[in-house]
């Protein structure tokens, strides 16, 4: 039986923006576009948006007709896609599409990263969370949300590095390199920091976050005391993700920069990731149409 599909379509997106990318049913990339923020859990129109102007990009590169949308097997990754209710609001707004399934982004970068194989990443950017796939089966650790969980991310070090601030200014430690620091972003003093951490995103605290990771090369040794939190939690978590030696892939802005903490029997285990997020959706499809025919 000949499959109704003529092209593939791979979808990756996220807070930021969305990329997406066309392929012919073997796999072979025909055009790919950038746009806008697709995060369905904080604005599901707005993502529908930009999953339809990207796709409308990528057909024009591909020099493809708009309507091969329609014959076209969509598989995208997309942030929010955890909660439910976000995910069927999302669904209200789709229109024209042959077909289109929905996973998060984190399962098809995990996906691309092993090719579909049993595996896991652990992202560690501004906030972490760890993923494994087993034979279908999906684990997710962590990745709550800022400051209620997302232990060990950029926004986790920045707020140390404050905390740390506000006991030198209560007399409670004595000034370092990195609470000097922290202080120069606060000409107006423990006013202006608390002021601004009443609007302060995760964002906010992960710019922050360099300025412990360069104390801790300067030898600061509050800042050594922060990254010996870090090492543990995400060694913690880590250990719970692949206990039974899964292969994992680190992924982030503070992945090279994390990898170095973790203890040789985690090193170990770690491999570069195969593919990325618009890979694995891709393979996804491919693998989902053979089954259908």
């Amino acid at each position: 039986m000949s499959s109704p599909y003529t092209h593939i379509i791979g979808i990756d997106g996220g807070g930021t923006q969305c990329r997406t990318r066309i392929a012919d049913l073997s796999g072979q990339t025909l055009g790919e576009a950038v746009s806008g923020s697709a995060n369905i859990f904080q604005n599901d129109s707005l993502a529908w948006h930009s999953v339809s102007h990207s796709i409308e990009l990528a057909l024009e590169r591909a020099k493809l007709p708009q309507d091969c949308i329609k014959r076209s097997y969509i598989v995208a990754g997309l942030a929010g896609a955890e909660v439910k209710s976000a995910v069927e609001s999302f669904k209200a707004h789709v229109q024209g599409v042959g077909h289109l399934d929905i996973l998060t982004d984190a399962q098809t970068a995990c996906l691309g990263a092993h090719q579909l194989n049993n595996g896991a990443i652990y992202i560690v950017g501004t906030g972490t969370v760890g993923l494994a796939n087993r034979n279908g089966k999906w684990q997710k650790l962590g990745g709550w949300g800022f400051p209620l969980n997302d232990e060990g991310g950029g926004a986790w070090l920045g707020m140390q590095a404050i905390k740390q601030a506000i006991k030198r200014h209560d007399r409670l430690i004595h000034s370092t390199p990195m609470t000097q620091k922290v202080w120069q972003q606060f000409p107006g003093g423990i006013d202006e920091l608390v002021a601004w951490s009443q609007h302060a995103s995760s964002g906010d605290y992960g710019k922050f976050a360099p300025i412990v990771t360069e104390a801790f090369a300067q030898g600061d040794e509050f800042a050594a005391l922060i990254i010996e939190d870090q090492k543990i939690i995400l060694t913690e978590q880590i250990t719970a993700l692949i206990s039974d030696e899964l292969p994992l892939s680190l992924m982030g802005g503070l992945a090279n920069w994390v990898k170095a903490l973790l203890p040789k029997t985690i090193q170990e285990q770690i491999h570069e990731p195969k593919g990325d997020a618009l890979n694995g959706a891709l393979l996804l499809a491919q693998q989902r149409i053979q089954r259908e025919h």
